[in-house]
This record gives structure tokens, C-alpha cells and sequence, in this order.
């Protein structure tokens, strides 16, 4: 499991003060909720690993999918980086923006925390199950 960074005068990503007690998110909770609300947007194929490995995107397994979520707490808002791999032949910044907006949705409403960012790293452009039908349809 990844260890979500923080700095020291910030409190923990999903730990949050009540006049009542504290309530605290564990990080693997936060990257369910972001893995969850990604992995169900239309052209993502996969989480991938925030580094290629000889130029290509590496999608993760899913034990370790965690790898590629990142989220950091600054000035009590909540900053989350994704990596995706996403299908090759549709628009890029439309995916983008519809990952952005469904994560931003579901952390903040089930989390309560505002989401200041959601940035989404592609590391791939692959070749999914849509453009195959595609290229399918075309050779008949």
C-alpha cells in the first residue's frame, strides 16, 4: 500500500476534527474511492505505473493499483495525481475532464473534504476493446 505524502503541519489525508471526535480515512479507503470513480469513466483501460518502463505504459495489476494514485492534503484540500492508460483513438481531454470530474464528485461527497486538483497523468495511449471492434467493422 502507498503511503500518501503529507507535510508536517498538515494533517493526514481523511483525518478530520469533529467537536465530537476524530474521524480518520485510512489512504487505501481514499484510493478505493479514486480507483472506483476512474476505472468507471468511458476509454480508461487501465491504472498505470507512474513511470514507463522503456518508453511504454505499464498498467498495473490489481493488487497494486494503488501505485498509481497519489493524494496529498495542502492547506486542507485534497490534491490527487492518477495515472491512466487510456484507448487510443478517442479524445484525450475529454476523457481527462470526465475523470476529473467524476473523482472531484465522489471523494467530496463521500469524504466531505473539498478536492482543490485532480490531475491525470497519460502515460499510454493503448489499443482497447472499441477500436478493435472498429477495425472490424471496417474489414467487412
Amino acid at each position: 500500500m502507498q503511503r500518501l505524502k503529507t507535510s508536517a503541519t498538515q494533517p493526514r489525508p481523511g483525518s478530520y476534527t469533529h467537536p465530537l471526535g476524530k474521524i480518520e480515512v485510512l489512504p487505501h479507503a481514499i484510493h478505493t474511492l479514486v480507483l472506483q470513480a476512474t476505472s468507471e469513466c468511458y476509454g480508461v483501460l487501465g491504472i498505470a505505473a507512474p513511470r514507463l518502463r522503456n518508453g511504454q505504459a505499464i498498467i498495473l495489476a490489481p493488487a497494486h493499483v494503488s501505485q498509481g494514485v497519489r493524494a496529498n492534503v495542502i492547506d486542507n484540500q485534497m490534491v490527487i495525481d492518477i495515472y491512466v492508460a487510456l484507448e487510443y483513438g478517442l479524445r484525450i481531454s475529454e476523457i481527462a475532464h470526465n475523470i476529473m470530474s467524476s473523482v472531484k464528485f465522489s471523494v467530496e461527497k463521500q469524504l466531505g473534504i473539498p478536492v482543490a486538483q485532480v490531475n491525470i497523468n497519460v502515460q499510454g495511449l493503448l489499443h482497447g476493446p472499441a477500436s478493435q471492434d472498429r477495425q472490424e467493422k471496417m474489414k467487412r
